[in-house]
């Protein structure tokens, strides 16, 4: 089957599932066929299936939890498989950008390298199809033009005419189903920036140590660029400490805080630890980005890199604590949800940075690891329906939940706040019960009113009441 026809065919599916559609069923159909078409069409001997496992697995989130997150995630993985796809070896970041080109102009790059290139390309097409097509397009076009210029003529033929309903035909649909064709066409017949994908294959992850022994200037500039580094980190280090056990002192005395004090701590400690996290990675990078890596006497300054590690390493022990007694104590809302995804980044990130010095790594191999890291980490954050495990906690463990915040998520909170308001102690003011009366209305109209290609794991698990 030729690449035209295939992309056609998955041109007309992408419409059937998803024009004027919301997100559910569909997209998990639609991975199933783009993995059975990259398996089917693909030309390299190893298949990304890892990649490919989790693409899927984001679309089954997106069919338990339609939520603009997971949807999110389910298309940043789909680049990641569609460039891994194309060089199976790369790097995530490297993948990721070769899937974002590939969705919108990999088609169209690769038409104008062909007409500037002097290599002949091969056609997917036989001269005899393409002269069906264009035939085809061209009779259409006349076939319509002449419809219309021939019923003034004659009545009969005017009657014919007017009684053939086109209404069904919709420039949108045509419009949609043409974006669906270009999407599979790339899809199928990718581009690659071969220069970059082949640099970033040629890039190791270790520093190369020096092939002659270091001369008596290079001992020179080591020694200066050593002292500087020890001063750095050493009062990098007692200026951590000092900062430490003053917010152990604040921990202590922390329950006499208000919630709008213990919100400022925690607000404060995740900027303090922003701005120490990124002046770590700073300083390793230029410290040890080279020879002094391999200088006999750096002892002394990989030590308080070290310790400049670790205590942020208790910096962010500490603000995680500081933000969990502000969650038991108000409840979860996203922004403190992204202060705890921030931190498992920064453990994330001084892990590598200890790797890096220690094992004697570059620059890439931090940028590899990290962005690999995140990436796993978006993938598994999708296992959670978020809206709703809020709303189920912030129910359930709070004696006054914060009902304003909880009706700014999306509908699917709605349930879980209509069986809440049917318990005794509940709490709600009059217009907090209406509210959730008409959502929870709304909501179940929403479910009802989906068809097939919208279906999610609620319209499944669900209970007439």
């Amino acid at each position: 089957m030729s690449l035209h026809i295939k992309s056609f065919l998955g041109a007309l599916a992408f419409s059937l599932l998803l024009y004027s559609k919301s997100f559910g069923l569909n997209l998990f159909l639609l991975a199933v066929i783009i993995i059975v078409l990259l398996l089917t069409h693909s030309k390299h001997a190893v298949f990304p299936w890892r990649y490919a496992i989790l693409y899927l697995f984001t679309a089954l989130m997106v069919f338990v939890d339609p939520s603009g997150f997971h949807v999110f995630v389910h298309f940043l993985s789909l680049c990641v498989l569609i460039g891994k796809s194309v060089a199976e070896k790369s790097s995530i970041y490297i993948a990721s950008f070769t899937g974002i080109i590939n969705f919108f102009v990999a088609a169209l790059v690769q038409y104008v390298e062909a007409r500037d290139s002097s290599e002949p390309t091969k056609k997917d097409l036989s001269p005899t199809t393409v002269n069906y097509i264009k035939g085809a397009l061209l009779s259409s076009v006349l076939l319509v033009l002449f419809a219309f210029l021939y019923q003034n003529a004659n009545p009969v033929f005017e009657e014919l005419v007017k009684g053939i309903d086109l209404r069904f035909i919709s420039f949108q649909w045509a419009f949609f189903t043409l974006l669906g064709y270009l999407f599979f066409l790339n899809l199928l017949k990718p581009y690659s920036s071969k220069d970059v994908v082949k640099y970033d294959l040629e890039q190791g992850n270790e520093l190369i140590a020096p092939s002659l022994p270091f001369s008596t200037v290079d001992i020179k500039e080591l020694e200066r660029e050593r002292t500087l580094g020890i001063m750095v980190f050493g009062a990098l280090n007692i200026l951590l400490i000092f900062f430490l056990i003053t917010d152990l002192m604040y921990l202590v005395r922390a329950a006499s805080l208000s919630n709008a004090g213990y919100s400022d701590s925690v607000h404060q400690g995740v900027y303090a630890l922003v701005l120490s996290f990124v002046m770590a990675i700073v300083l390793i990078l230029y410290f040890f980005r080279g020879n002094l890596n391999f200088y006999e006497r750096n002892g002394s300054l990989k030590i308080l890199c070290y310790g400049w590690i670790f205590l942020n390493l208790l910096l962010v022990a500490s603000t995680c604590y500081k933000n969990w007694e502000y969650v038991s104590a108000l409840g979860f809302t996203y922004k403190r949800i992204g202060v705890f995804v921030y931190l498992i980044l920064t453990l994330i990130g001084l892990i590598t940075a200890y790797l890096k010095v220690s094992q004697v790594k570059n620059f890439m191999y931090l940028l590899r690891v990290n962005t690999t890291g995140m990436f796993t980490f978006l993938i598994l954050t999708t296992a959670v329906p978020w809206n709703r495990a809020i709303t189920w906690y912030n129910l359930n463990y709070l004696k006054r939940p914060d009902i304003q915040y909880l009706l700014q998520l999306d509908d699917s909170t709605m349930p879980l706040l209509r069986s809440y308001s049917q318990k005794e102690g509940s709490y709600l003011i009059l217009e907090q019960e209406q509210a959730i009366t008409d959502g929870y209305k709304r909501y179940q109209k929403e479910q009802a009113e989906k068809t097939w290609q919208e279906l999610t794991l609620y319209q499944l698990t669900k209970t007439e009441e």
